[in-house]
């Protein structure tokens, strides 16, 4: 199978056809530690840095930078389950602005059809600030898939395509109802590290005023 460049950036940018002029455009970088002993177990450990692109009346800003871990218990022969703890800070670069500690349990079913990959993710989500609490539930449908092959080996690429509904509720405000739509260009660079780039389209607030955001991701990914 030949790679070509030019189909996967048409494939990344085509989504943008949709967006509306008052989308907001958001970049987000993510290093990422796993660890996987020879047992049912495995430890992922994040740092995340977001940030907004200049616009009219507002500069260049850092948003927030989080902490993350999960523990992850192999269940089956294609599902996992996962606790997670997660520590965003935004106080640091918008002052008043409250942090937040977020703990996620998490069911994750993934299973290969020759090249393909496809994956099942649920999650549920207890968002804590210093003035509410949210409850949020989540559902990720993803398919992967190598570019150059039957198999992923080193040097070679790779690409994902994700869509994921959100449902929260809390006790201040009205329920809200998220899609995102999440296209992933990566690299196998070696067996223990991969490189990745990402363009999300979220469309926000369903059940409310709709708002758009778009993110552009990079992420190092490091096995150890």
């Amino acid at each position: 199978m030949n790679f070509s460049f030019s189909k996967v950036f048409v494939l990344i940018l085509l989504p943008f056809g949709l967006f509306a002029q008052d989308t907001r455009y958001l970049s987000q970088h993510e290093i990422a530690f796993n660890y996987s002993p020879p047992s049912r177990w495995g430890y992922n450990f994040e740092i995340t840095n977001r940030n907004t692109f200049p616009e009219e009346d507002k500069p260049y800003a850092v948003q927030h930078l989080e902490f993350s871990h999960f523990t992850t218990y192999e269940s089956g022969f294609y599902g996992s389950l996962s606790l997670g703890l997660r520590y965003r800070n935004r106080d640091w670069f918008e002052p008043g602005r409250s942090n937040e500690v977020r703990l996620t349990q998490q069911y994750n079913y993934a299973r290969n059809y020759n090249q393909y990959r496809l994956g099942h993710r649920f999650r549920i989500e207890q968002r804590f600030y210093d003035t509410e609490t949210v409850h949020r539930a989540r559902y990720r449908l993803n398919l992967d898939f190598p570019l150059q092959g039957l198999r992923l080996d080193d040097g070679e690429f790779y690409t994902a395509i994700g869509l994921e509904t959100l449902y929260s509720i809390s006790a201040l405000e009205k329920p809200e109802l998220n899609q995102r739509f999440t296209l992933t260009l990566g690299n196998q660079i070696s067996g223990t590290l991969k490189l990745q780039i990402a363009a999300e389209y979220r469309k926000e607030d369903l059940t409310l005023d709709q708002e758009n955001r778009v993110f552009f991701y990079t992420a190092a990914k490091i096995k150890l």
